[in-house]
């Protein structure tokens, strides 16, 4: 049920720069993990640290089955001129609708092609696909590296 944890990280994330939060926390997920650093070298993100619910760890703690229940990812939210620089965050597959593209059908929307129902990306606009390796990467470098797989989510 990892899409449905997603959609809450993203409607979170999305709420947060509504009221223009500094930072916030998600729970700690290798999918979020993964998604929230794609953000970061996107530059939607000003900074991501481990933690609990307390707030961000100063030292390095080792995440356990016995802690994982209480570990955090805190994010740095980004503003320019008071304005949130996410915009949008919205999933592409949601849990009943699962989105898979072929490496052909991803290297076409990163191109500027409308693939199916999804609108290709507009300038300052990224969208995240899973692969069948559990790695997420963004599009653009998805079609460079000639891979497949999941559309997660995009980003404006």
């Amino acid at each position: 049920m990892s899409l449905v944890h997603l959609a809450n990280f993203a409607a979170h994330v999305k709420n947060c720069t509504k009221v223009n939060m500094a930072a916030t926390s998600v729970p700690f997920s290798r999918l979020h993990l993964q998604v929230a650093l794609g953000l970061y070298r996107e530059g939607f993100l000003s900074s991501i640290q481990k933690g609990s619910t307390s707030g961000p760890d100063l030292a390095p703690v080792d995440i356990t089955p016995d802690n994982i229940s209480t570990r955090r990812l805190w994010l740095g939210l980004k503003y320019r001129n008071n304005q949130p620089v996410i915009r949008e965050f919205a999933l592409v597959s949601k849990p009943g609708r699962k989105v898979n593209l072929t490496n052909t059908e991803v290297k076409a929307l990163a191109s500027g092609l409308t693939v199916r129902f999804i609108r290709p990306l507009q300038p300052s606009e990224c969208m995240f696909i899973k692969t069948p390796e559990k790695e997420v990467v963004e599009l653009q470098e998805a079609a460079k590296r000639h891979l497949s797989g999941m559309v997660l989510c995009r980003v404006r």
